[in-house]
């Protein structure tokens, strides 16, 4: 089970994780501030299903430590279709509205992320050109899929 969820805001590790993220660099102080305060972290221990294909959700995650999975279930068959280590996002997609999430998420090391909740995506990517654009980007590869192995 995860971690209770613990404050970024005045762990100044953590916070200069999230702050050097590609996704935040682009914000002011005071959006960087804002969103130390809402951001939180949480552990989860190796084989822990973070997030589940098919739930409702709205936040983001930035992986901070550790990696994990994503999974697919179609057609009976569970299907890994990427690996995610530090500073990978993932989420973004339920973060700006998809109703259900796309893929399962699970720890295959111990892993700590730092969850955003949606509203606070969607408010920065409105605010901040680039962080709309980088969101972008990564909802038009997620669409693409996976590239085929060689």
């Amino acid at each position: 089970m995860a971690s209770e969820a613990a404050p970024i805001w005045g762990d100044l590790a953590a916070s200069a994780f999230v702050e050097s993220s590609p996704l935040f660099k682009s914000l002011d102080p005071e959006a960087h501030d804002d969103l130390l305060r809402v951001a939180e972290q949480l552990v989860y221990p190796a084989g822990e299903v973070v997030v589940k294909q098919g739930e409702a959700g709205d936040e983001l995650f930035l992986v901070r430590d550790g990696t994990a999975v994503v999974l697919v279930e179609s057609g009976g068959e569970r299907r890994e279709m990427a690996y995610l280590d530090r500073g990978a996002i993932f989420g973004e997609l339920a973060a700006l509205g998809t109703p259900a999430r796309m893929a399962a998420v699970e720890a295959r090391t111990d892993l700590t992320v730092v969850r955003v909740p949606g509203p606070v995506v969607v408010a920065l990517a409105a605010r901040f050109p680039r962080v709309a654009k980088l969101l972008a980007a990564l909802r038009t590869a997620r669409a693409k899929g996976p590239e085929p192995a060689p």
